[in-house]
């Protein structure tokens, strides 16, 4: 970003004080913004919709109150808005790898924010929801475009902070004890809901059109990954460890200790590989190099249900 270039999220705040977006909101608590995305609205519209379904070829998924369309893709615009019309939410998912100027907003707020992004397009029938209450790892930012949508949210304490490998174990949220709030987003509003908080969507008495991004940002595992990459080059982890099969000539006792041992050395080698402050610059380049990568080239997001 060029100097004295504006920022897309001081844009989006509006009067609301950045500082106080990360003090008091992200990664914390949602945050509704009325009107402050107004200028978003000419990029999610039918027509949008409709060119994406006939001229690309934009993963659609089709799903109406939990039921997933079955049938074959649709092809044309008509079919599509057929089935929009017995009350299938049509989902455009990684619509920004076709769309010019949904794939400039995914990469500012990957560039601004830091992550690696998921956009997806919603067109939502009035009267209608998609998969009921559930999470997402990313932090998402839902950009409303034309009509209405009702979001109801609650703070996740079973699994605050899941990650994709952790989705599948997703806990019963019969079990949560948060209290629900609820949102209302009319065209040109717009909404953060932090990575895990609870949420469910609907379409209330009006057709909907919204931008959903999900930005992953880094983690702690990110970090072993990252180091990972260069202790393969280490013959120190390259070797081999004791052997525990039931031929080893060490006993039960000598085994815990040889891997006790172990351990302590190789926690001492992570620890003085973390100190080197030219690791946390290295990573830093690295994470925010591949978030910008992410989001130019479309690389492979897992699939997420509705936001």
């Amino acid at each position: 970003m060029s100097k004295g270039q504006y920022m897309l999220i001081d844009t989006l705040l509006g009067d609301l004080p950045r500082s106080t977006f990360f003090q008091e909101h992200y990664l914390q608590q949602p945050l509704a913004r009325p009107s402050t995305a107004a200028s978003l609205g000419e990029l999610a519209t039918w027509a949008t919709a409709e060119r994406l379904i006939e001229h690309t070829p934009c993963d659609l998924l089709l799903v109406r109150d939990g039921e997933v369309w079955s049938g074959p893709r649709p092809t044309s615009a008509r079919e599509a808005r057929a089935l929009h019309a017995e009350g299938y939410s049509l989902v455009l998912r990684h619509a920004d790898r076709h769309d010019a100027g949904l794939a400039v907003l995914g990469r500012r707020l990957s560039a601004e924010l830091q992550g690696t992004v998921n956009l997806q397009l919603y067109c939502t029938p009035a009267g209608h929801g998609s998969f009921g209450w559930h999470c997402d790892p990313e932090e998402v930012f839902i950009f409303q475009t034309l009509g209405a949508k009702r979001y109801l949210l609650r703070q996740n304490t079973l699994n605050p902070t899941p990650v994709h490998e952790t989705l599948t174990d997703a806990p019963d949220i019969s079990r949560e004890r948060t209290p629900v709030q609820e949102c209302r987003l009319e065209a040109g509003d717009w909404l953060y809901i932090p990575g895990g908080y609870w949420h469910h969507v609907t379409a209330p008495e009006q057709e909907s059109i919204s931008i959903s991004v999900g930005l992953m940002p880094p983690t702690a595992l990110d970090v072993l990954d990252y180091l990972r990459a260069q202790l393969l080059r280490s013959r120190d982890w390259q070797r081999r460890l004791p052997v525990l099969g039931h031929a080893s000539p060490l006993s039960d006792a000598e085994k815990v200790e040889a891997y006790r041992t172990l351990f302590q050395e190789l926690g001492s080698e992570l620890q003085r590989m973390l100190a080197d402050p030219r690791q946390a610059l290295r990573f830093m380049a690295l994470t925010a190099s591949a978030g910008l990568k992410s989001s130019a080239l479309g690389l492979d997001a897992p699939r997420t249900p509705e936001r």
